[in-house]
């Protein structure tokens, strides 16, 4: 073997690389540092795993503090159920507008309402019988206690009666006289009822006329010669305040808990009808209860995780070496660490939200997934290592990828925590929180149980009963821990040849850019619409309202224009501005050609009787035009000062057209708005309550936009270091973009529109799309095959198998080296741990929420997208590039002993990601296996010694052991082992 000088330490690239110049050494300056900084994160975890090796009994208390502490946070518990509150942002310009509105006009009201619909047998329910039951179902509500604190009044003042309180009520055309009907056939109830809608000067108590409010009182109505002669369904909507101080809402809120219990008793009650109902509170109950109707999801999902993970490590075959109690160590580590995430966020007062009840689900599945990595490197460690080695040599190779892969999901969500929407923000901040405390609780708590398992194994105890021994193994057979031999994944090297043959490679491009097309197209075509539908569970009482109301009532919205500008109204160029807003409205294609204009009347007022409108005679002559009756409902349109000499504000109405279409909505709101500021020179705006639900829609595509880039981009500047290629990174970065407008297509195919809840899921797909297309680019730029192909072949043979399954992300030394250690039952599990991130969303499917079905949804395009990029598209492309990789050669100070073999630098213990360095120990000019050069490597402490003969055979000893065969003799109980009560070999210097 040769030895190297010191003044070796010379840069040597065995080609030349494509992403820079060899003159400019940028990407040797790169791959330097990413050497560095990869090397450093496995020296400090080798040295916490140690750490924690040597101290389970104090890290396993430490972290069980910790989540207790951060549990008091549950004390804080506040639950944020209110949609306003959620899902609109706090500063958008309805609200603003709206607190400006409110203060000239009552336009934030609660809608209670009652929704009738006339059964098969009886069609038409203007019969006595049937509106006998209308006004049961209406006394009911009167009689409500606190109705009259809490109903609305014209004059803003409290109620002293239910005769004082707002309501449109098709009952009103009786004067709410029950006995009204005695004696009165169909046909006069038809003629009562058409006389109250051509009666234009009598006014209903919202200060209407009947027949402005006909469309919202009678569904499905027909009227002939201008009779009223049928109609299927009624609607009466009970007007309640909505309160700004928090005391009074809850009072409010209980007065419609009570509403909501009291027309639900009715349901059985009313022969004529089916019975329907709505609250202001029932979508924020409906979110909870969404939410809640699927806890017990939770637990069946927390079962099968714990059945998954003792089924894949507990190798029942193997009394020994299983890990089966390990399993549900893990389990509850994440549990654990979902614990802490929640209780910390709640500590720092973070509204807990419907939404965040999907987070057991995902971080269970990535939480799983890390355990089942820091297992599989566990088990193709040598036999013959100490307990602490070990877990140092475990937290060394794996723990480095779990944090990058961690890294990934908190960035993403740490980013979109700066977005509009309320329950994205908080949905990410629980969301980074209990991936973090999860990641963290597998690095400390489950890594000193696992120390526990290491010393179990190495005392010969039963994996399920550690305090029985195994069996001894039938004579002839291997040891209980014997390392098996190697089996590599043939079916993904077979695969890695098959996409790099010219045919298929013409087919994959053919493929990725037709994907990529209709991913496009699928962006352009992607629905905005928000139905609150999905906000409910299938068999809530509010899916049933929505359908029936768009089935049989219009859902045309009236919309204020607001005029607040203080301008002098006895001008007449004022005036022509007013009433130039009409045709403003009018003239938009989104609303009706219909409009309810006080100035508009007036004028018209005042042309027939020859009046003066303008100047000084300007507020007389309308005082005494609001004092005709078949006028006097135009004095909810304007606001006088306190001591009626002048006009302060007043208002006009628009009608947009009949649509229950988000997207349309939105495009009335913000044309309306526009046309206005640009024809208008009036201080006018348009609102409606309904604005500020609206308003989400018209941000939702920017803020995706923004989150999609800020936080991709990001992900990919964390994940840099690991691919170390510039061009490799640019490969990956639009291997990203390309399957996010795939899910958008996908989107397109499933019905799934474009709001709050996809962007969530979006948001998530942000880490897992990078990781997908990342394992198989690291690969890729670590092997060190001659050409393009072979390094494909290479990157699917020793990961395509751990990506097909979601898995972990090897480092150099395993995609170089291939350790034969435990190989044949790593292979096994490194093909079945990346299920356990779909199984815990898998379960989803069946919820009850379509909140939660759409997460699944989206989750299940995420991983067949991502699976399709990683192991398909992304490697074709990656054959097309002439990378080489750079190599650093290192001095003499760096490594003891190196061999320059085909340009390779191959050196002792260099486990390192970017550089295509390549571990080898050579004696008599053969390569060492993997788990022997690991064997051999010197502890720290320096009481390791090395043996390794002609044939490579190696073995540790140290001072006082005697060596059998290349194995330690067992001597006696360790001081750790006796403290557990286990009998074992060595590691007398290992404290806990």
């Amino acid at each position: 073997m040769k030895q190297v000088s010191n003044s070796s330490a010379e840069v040597k690239s065995t080609n030349k690389s494509c992403c820079c110049p060899r003159r400019l050494n940028l990407c040797l300056l790169w791959s330097s540092f990413c050497s560095w900084f990869l090397r450093s994160l496995e020296r400090f975890f080798g040295w916490f795993g140690a750490g924690i090796a040597k101290r389970p009994l104090i890290t396993i208390p430490i972290c069980l503090v910790f989540v207790s502490v951060c549990s008091v946070g549950f004390v804080w518990f506040q639950s944020e159920t209110r949609t306003e509150k959620l899902f609109i942002p706090q500063d958008s310009k309805s609200i603003n507008d709206l607190e400006i509105a409110e203060k000239y006009f009552r336009v934030k009201i609660r809608e209670e309402i009652i929704l009738l619909v006339a059964l098969p047998g009886n069609q038409n329910i203007l019969s006595p019988e049937c509106l006998r039951q209308a006004f049961q179902a209406h006394n009911a509500v009167i009689e409500l206690e606190s109705y009259n604190n809490f109903c609305v009044t014209l004059s803003a003042n409290k109620s002293r009666s239910a005769e004082e309180c707002v309501m449109i009520n098709p009952l009103e055309f009786l004067q709410f006289n029950e006995s009204k009907l005695s004696g009165k056939d169909p046909t006069q109830i038809q003629h009562e009822l058409s006389k109250a809608y051509n009666d234009t000067s009598s006014l209903m108590r919202n200060g209407r006329p009947f027949w402005f409010n006909f469309n919202r009182m009678f569904g499905d109505a027909i009227r002939k010669d201008g009779i009223v002669t049928e109609a299927k369904a009624l609607q009466m909507i009970y007007l309640i305040q909505d309160p700004s101080d928090d005391e009074t809402n809850e009072k409010v809120l209980a007065w419609e808990k009570n509403f909501v219990d009291k027309v639900a008793s009715l349901v059985d009650k009313l022969p004529c009808f089916e019975v329907h109902y709505s609250s202001e509170r029932s979508l924020d109950d409906a979110i909870a209860e969404s939410s809640g109707s699927d806890v017990s999801l939770v637990a069946i999902t927390f079962t099968i995780m714990i059945s998954f993970a003792c089924l894949i490590l507990g190798k029942f075959l193997n009394p020994l070496t299983g890990h089966s109690l390990l399993a549900n160590a893990g389990v509850f580590a994440v549990a654990l660490g979902i614990l802490a995430g929640l209780g910390l966020g709640m500590w720092f007062r973070v509204p807990f939200i419907s939404l965040v009840g999907v987070l057991p689900f995902l971080v269970l599945g990535v939480g799983i997934d890390d355990m089942f990595i820091m297992v599989d490197e566990l088990d193709r460690q040598p036999r013959d290592l100490s307990t602490v080695e070990k877990i140092k040599a475990v937290m060394k190779h794996s723990a480095p990828t779990v944090c990058m892969t961690t890294m990934t999901d908190l960035v993403a969500f740490a980013v979109s925590t700066s977005t509009s929407f309320p329950a994205i923000r908080y949905f990410c901040i629980y969301a980074g929180l209990t991936v973090t405390f999860s990641f963290l609780m597998i690095v400390t708590y489950f890594v000193a149980i696992m120390s526990f398992d290491v010393r179990r194994i190495k005392s010969g105890r039963r994996d399920c009963l550690p305090f029985c021994h195994a069996p001894p193994p039938k004579e002839g057979a291997p040891a209980w821990d014997e390392p098996l031999p190697q089996t590599s994944n043939r079916a993904m090297e077979y695969w890695g040849k098959f996409v790099t043959k010219p045919t298929t490679k013409i087919v994959v491009i053919f493929l990725s850019l037709s994907l990529l097309g209709a991913g496009i197209y699928g962006v352009t075509q992607v629905d905005e619409e928000f139905d609150r539908r999905i906000l409910a569970k299938d068999d809530s009482y509010l899916k049933r309202f929505l359908t029936a109301q768009q089935n049989h009532f219009e859902l045309s919205i009236p919309v204020s224009i607001v005029e607040t500008g203080g301008v002098d109204y006895g001008m007449s160029s004022t005036q022509e501005q007013i009433r130039a807003l009409t045709s403003i409205v009018t003239e938009n294609k989104h609303y009706k050609n219909l409009s309810f204009s006080w100035m508009d009347a007036f004028a018209q007022y005042a042309k027939k009787s020859n009046k003066n409108i303008t100047g000084e005679w300007f507020l007389p002559e309308l005082k005494a035009f609001l004092r005709i009756p078949d006028f006097a409902y135009f004095n909810q349109d304007l606001r006088f000062s306190a001591d009626n000499s002048k006009l302060e504000a007043s208002r006009i109405l628009g009608f947009m057209k009949d649509s229950a279409s988000s997207t349309f909505r939105k495009d009335a709101m913000i044309t309306l708005r526009e046309k206005i500021t640009e024809r208008s020179k009036l201080n006018a705006f348009p609102i409606n309550r309904n604005f500020i639900f609206i308003e989400q829609y018209a941000i939702t595509s920017r803020e995706t936009i923004r989150n999609l880039l800020i936080a991709g981009l990001t992900v990919v500047i964390i994940t840099s270091p690991f691919l170390v290629d510039f061009t490799v990174t640019l490969l990956v970065l639009l291997n990203f973009a390309a399957l996010i407008c795939e899910l958008f297509g996908l989107m397109v195919i499933w019905g799934v529109s474009l709001n709050t809840v996809s962007m969530v899921n979006l948001v998530m797909a942000i880490g897992f799309a990078v990781d997908y297309s990342a394992h198989v680019a690291h690969a890729y730029v670590t092997s060190d095959k001659a050409t393009a192909n072979e390094r494909v072949i290479e990157a699917l043979s020793t990961l395509g198998a751990s990506v097909l399954m979601g898995g972990e992300w090897y480092t150099v030394d395993d995609t170089a080296v291939k350790r034969k250690a435990s190989a044949g039952v790593a292979q096994k599990l490194r093909e079945e741990i990346g299920c356990s991130t779909f199984l815990g969303m898998v379960i989803l499917a069946f919820a009850a929420s379509e909140i939660f079905r759409i997460f699944f949804k989206m989750f299940f395009g995420i991983v067949v997208l991502g699976l399709l990029h990683g192991l398909c598209i992304m490697p074709v492309y990656l054959s097309f590039m002439c990378w080489k990789p750079v190599v650093i050669k290192p001095s003499s100070t760096e490594a003891e002993t190196e061999e320059m073999s085909g340009g390779v630098v191959r050196q002792k213990d260099s486990q390192v990601f970017g550089n295509g360095l390549q571990l080898a120990c050579l004696a008599n000019e053969e390569e060492i296996p993997a788990h022997q050069k690991t064997a051999s490597q010197l502890s720290e402490d320096g009481t390791q010694a090395q043996q390794i003969d002609k044939n490579g055979k190696g073995s540790t000893q140290r001072d006082d052991d005697t060596v059998i065969d290349g194995a330690i003799e067992n001597k006696g109980i360790t001081s750790d082992e006796e403290e557990l009560g286990f009998k074992s070999t060595d590691e007398k210097h290992i404290g806990i």
